[in-house]
């Protein structure tokens, strides 16, 4: 099943690229849930929305600081 791009932005997430084609990322969301186990989401972003160039088998994150959410490419840190 598909999120929407509106499910994802309030929590922190690790993400893995699947697929990219024209203008849109296939990735798989690897989220804690509140009882501590770990859920896999699918979901579709616009390309234009990371930072870097992203490639199929790439990781990112997303990071919620200060009341702005961003999406980084890599790995987060420790």
């Amino acid at each position: 099943m598909k999120h929407t791009f509106n499910l994802i932005l309030s929590i922190f997430l690790l993400g893995f690229v699947d697929r990219i084609e024209e203008q849109m990322v296939s990735a798989e969301i690897t989220n804690k849930s509140d009882t501590g186990e770990y859920e896999n989401i699918n979901i579709d972003l616009p390309l234009i929305l990371f930072p870097c160039d992203i490639e199929e088998g790439g990781m990112f994150y997303f990071e919620y600081a200060d009341g702005i959410t961003e999406i980084r490419c890599g790995e987060p840190n420790p």
